[in-house]
């Protein structure tokens, strides 16, 4: 055997060597892969490829972008210069060469030292060119013209840099990728476009290699990736095309349009989108030129078609990866990315009423019948009409026009204050030199009444777009809400519903779908799918205890009535957690003279989000009119709320429609609890109403008063609201003024109702009702002097 310390002398030897071999190596194969020969094919016609006649910044923001990468990239700058130097004889190298020596110097210390982000990159890359250009004009004669496009040449240098970002590592990394994103994809025609109008003063018998390029890659995006890609692909290629080609913008839409006819041609294959490249070609320039002169010559959409049949299938396949955007395997579902969709949407009709709100309520209410403008207007008619065929009126109205003017306004003014003027305010000069005072007069009481009319319809107008403006918000806020509701977040609990399953099957209950959702508040909501059991309550009697059991919550039906799909004997329906509270409502009521039409009116209901609603409203008198009122604002009042409508903006609303509605005097109150089925608080609003009661379950009475005035009266209205917490087992009293006013000989209201609560010991809702009903029957002396009714609702908590 060979001792190991023998071979010691011939390793330093030819260990060396073996380094110098191995590096150079690894140049030779920089300079001789696939990568080193595109790129530097690329650095070729990116410093070849100018704009405005004499600016060839890519070139420059090309070897940046590839330097910041990796130091070996250096010897990359020899072909960008030599791109620069064989490109447009207007472009001067010797600035580039400058700028390519200081951003070698610059990027290679800074990638020693430190990584930045792109825009930092971008930013020095920038500032390097901008640098560069100024040596350059110092050295040379300049105009402040150079150094402005010194400046427009950094800017894109910036934005080339950020462009590359993108596309650079598709060309240079080691790892296979088979899908890019949108920006990438964006990024790397954008290149492969600037690239190709490096070839703009390259042609072979007479055709344009960058036009045949052009069309050959339009056709690869839109056969791949569709009529969006190729029209995208294609208004790209031709923007940056035409940039070194000076008035030629009809490019852009030749290529923009000819890409989106081969991308939907392509069903028909590649011959139907080279079909779409020639038809958007020749349908363009018939349609600029009116005559056959082409833009684009057919021979080079010839040439470009033919390159396109030849390239291999197998090629075509790879390149439909990266094009072709149905790929995306997205994190988000499509559910999720609708909702987004619909969310936005909706914000966005939520702001438009919004809008729509302050333009209605911005309008100025007019606060005085006469405006000074309509002043001088009434004066003008007053003397057309009565004093122009005057024999006084050269007197009144050229000799004495300050006197006659300031007189006739003092008229106008005092009737706008009083009415109708007495002769003893009539002015003494006024009377003495009019000879037809009394048609004088007659004249501006007419044409002030027809001023308070106009006056009093402008008034209604505001107060009609007021209710516009009320009504436009609430309608926001309900579309905000939804949008709101629409875009909670929610978790698709799979392992309960995998529960859920075995549960029912251990029970025997066949299922065809559970659908477990927990919202952003994190309560369950369960949407089962199942054969229809014809209305035998299985969901409730058997499903319900199970799904209860299983996800340790009580749940109920979301809709106490069965859906069945059409054509189907299946049936689906939502389980969602019950409230913690309950509340069960007990009504007693009677007319006045016991006449059977009560003017009170009474609600209660369950409303969204879980909230129960009880509601009283007497109209003013009694009988037919007094019970329209009340249900004109009981019925308003559900309809709104049911529809999702802020409190405050329903009762306003309601107010403004019993004010715009007839010239009468229609007033009615409202009397408005609202219960939280979940925290238990309840929130009283009252607007002229009779004083409600809290009745604890230890036997407290609480009293809850206002001092507002009913609805209908005024337009602008105070909306007193009064919040209080419930316990299981107490009561909430409401009641009309007719109950409340039946004991006349105390001062004090409430106390008689205070009193009877205390000795009253049933629980149950309706017979308290009817409890206090009999007792206000007797304090009248068992007359019936006014509609009365008395509403009481039972709170407890769900077992």
């Amino acid at each position: 055997m060979v001792d190991k310390t023998d071979l010691m002398p011939y390793k330093r030897e030819y260990g060396g060597q073996a380094k110098k071999v191995l590096k150079e190596k690894r140049i030779g194969d920089i300079y001789l892969s696939k990568n080193g020969i595109v790129l530097i094919f690329i650095s070729i016609l990116l410093g070849k490829a100018n704009i405005l006649g004499g600016l060839a910044p890519f070139g420059i923001a090309f070897f940046i972008s590839l330097l910041t990468k990796e130091k070996k990239y250096g010897y990359l700058g020899f072909f960008v210069l030599l791109g620069v130097c064989t490109g447009n004889v207007g472009v001067s190298w010797t600035k580039y060469c400058i700028a390519l020596a200081l951003s070698f110097i610059i990027f290679s210390y800074i990638r020693e030292k430190i990584r930045f982000k792109t825009f930092m990159i971008a930013f020095v890359g920038s500032m390097t060119m901008f640098a560069s250009g100024v040596i350059y004009i110092l050295a040379t004669n300049f105009y402040l013209y150079d150094l402005f496009m010194i400046g427009f040449e950094s800017v894109v240098v910036f934005v080339f840099i950020y462009i590359l970002s993108y596309a650079i590592p598709i060309l240079v990394q080691k790892t296979n990728r088979k899908i890019l994103s949108n920006e990438e994809l964006i990024c790397v025609a954008i290149l492969v476009a600037i690239t190709i109008s490096g070839l703009s003063d390259m042609a072979v018998a007479g055709y344009s290699i960058k036009n045949i390029f052009g069309i050959l890659l339009t056709l690869i995006f839109a056969y791949n990736g569709g009529a969006s890609v190729g029209a995208s692909v294609g208004i790209t290629i031709g923007i940056i095309t035409s940039m070194s080609t000076m008035g030629t913008p009809i490019v852009i839409g030749i290529y923009g349009f000819s890409g989106l006819l081969a991308g939907i041609f392509k069903d028909l294959g590649k011959i139907g989108s080279a079909i779409g490249i020639v038809l958007g070609n020749a349908i363009l320039t018939f349609y600029i030129n009116g005559s056959t002169e082409v833009i684009i010559q057919l021979e080079e959409i010839m040439i470009a078609f033919t390159t396109f049949l030849f390239i291999p299938k197998a090629m075509m396949e790879y390149m439909e990866k990266f094009v072709n955007t149905n790929s995306f395997q997205l994190d988000k579902t499509y559910s999720e990315r609708m909702n987004k969709i619909i969310y936005h949407r909706l914000r966005e009709y939520a702001k438009a009423f919004s809008e729509l709100a302050i333009t209605y309520g911005n309008i100025a209410e007019k606060n005085k019948i006469i405006e000074q403008e309509d002043i001088a207007n009434m004066v003008n008619e007053v003397v057309n009409k009565v004093c122009q065929n005057c024999g006084m009126c050269r007197s009144c109205w050229q000799n004495n026009f300050y006197s006659t003017y300031n007189d006739v306004v003092d008229v106008i003014t005092y009737i706008e204050a009083y009415g109708r003027i007495k002769s003893n305010k009539i002015p003494d000069v006024l009377k003495r030199r009019c000879i037809r005072l009394d048609s004088l007069i007659e004249r501006i009481n007419d044409r002030f009444e027809i001023y308070k009319i106009h006056y009093e319809w402008q008034k209604k107008l505001f107060e009609s777009r007021q209710l516009v403006a009320e009504q436009f918000k609430g309608v926001s806020d309900i579309i905000d809400d939804l949008s709101k509701e629409i875009n909670m977040k929610v978790n698709f609990r799979t392992e309960v519903e995998d529960a859920l399953y075995v549960a029912f099957d251990k029970e025997g209950i066949s299922i065809d779908k559970v659908t477990v959702l927990e919202k952003e508040n994190g309560k369950f909501e369960i949407e089962i799918e199942k054969r229809s059991c014809f209305d035998r309550k299985q969901c409730d009697e058997k499903i319900a205890p199970i799904v209860s059991k299983v996800i340790g919550r009580n749940v109920v039906r979301k809709k106490q009535h069965c859906t069945t799909e059409e054509n189907r004997e299946n049936c689906s329906f939502t389980l969602v957690e019950s409230e913690k509270y309950r509340v069960t409502t007990g009504i007693a009521r009677i007319s006045k003279d016991d006449r059977g039409i009560c003017g009170d009116s009474y609600s209660f209901m369950d409303l969204p989000d879980n909230k129960y609603m009880m509601a009283i409203s007497d109209g003013m008198g009694s009988g037919e009119k007094a019970a329209k009122e009340s249900q004109t604002t009981v019925s308003v009042l559900e309809q709104l709320m049911e529809a999702g409508f802020e409190k405050d903006i329903a009762i306003k609303t309601i107010n403004s429609i019993l004010v715009l509605k007839s010239s009468d005097e229609t007033f009615s109150t409202m009397d408005l609890s609202m219960i939280d089925l979940y925290t238990g608080k309840v929130e009283f609003v009252k607007i002229g109403a009779a004083s409600s009661f809290i009745k604890r379950v230890n036997g407290d009475i609480e009293v809850i008063k206002s001092t507002s005035l009913p609805i209908g009266i005024l337009n602008n209205i105070d909306i007193e609201s009064f919040g209080q917490r419930l316990n299981d087992g107490d009561f909430v009293i409401m009641m009309s003024d007719g109950v409340l006013d039946a004991d006349q000989d105390i001062e004090e209201k409430e106390k008689w109702i205070i009193d009877a609560l205390k000795k009253l010991n049933s629980r149950n809702p309706k017979a308290i009702a009817d409890e206090l009903l009999d007792m206000a029957i007797k304090k009248y002396g068992n007359k019936i002097e006014d509609d009365m009714t008395v509403m009481v609702s039972k709170v407890w908590e769900a077992k």
